[in-house]
């Protein structure tokens, strides 16, 4: 009899998809090669002070986003736009895999908690990437950053 109702997660317990929400049945691909994902909402809200208040007394409405980045294990260059996001402008054959890539459909990123909760972040734009090359027994990374535009929240029951 288990006298305690509560339930953690670590890295192993979640699962990471992306969808191209810009190409018609673009379907969840889950992505294992995924190594770590970061983001925070950030909101531009101000306090309004009323008459020789020391306090505020209410809150403008400020914009809203999210920004984060995620880690995936390097498997050839432009993985995530060629195989993940299959993004037409970045296929194989094309001539430019450049900066071009930012210029990239927008994704939808899901992260799944076991099989009970899931969080997405919606309409996802790459804005950055990076990587580090080290000689040692390291796997290699590519980081990417992105900003995108609300969380949605899902409880699975």
């Amino acid at each position: 009899m288990n006298y305690y109702n509560y339930e953690y997660f670590s890295g192993a317990n979640v699962k990471i998809s992306f969808k191209n929400v810009d190409l018609s049945n673009s379907p969840d691909i889950e992505v294992i090669e995924c190594a770590g994902l970061s983001y925070s909402v950030q909101n531009s809200q101000q306090p309004i002070y009323g008459y020789s208040s020391t306090q505020f007394d209410a809150m403008l409405p400020g914009r809203e986003i999210v920004q984060g980045n995620f880690v995936l294990n390097y498997i050839k260059p432009d993985y995530l736009l060629t195989d993940v996001l299959k993004n037409p402008l970045n296929q194989e054959g094309s001539r430019e895999l450049s900066f071009n890539g930012f210029l990239a459909d927008s994704f939808d990123i899901t992260v799944r908690f076991g099989n009970k909760n899931q969080i997405t972040i919606k309409n996802c734009y790459l804005i950055s990437r990076g990587q580090t090359i080290q000689i040692s027994e390291q796997v290699l990374l590519e980081e990417y950053g992105f900003l995108g535009r609300t969380l949605s929240y899902k409880n699975i029951n």
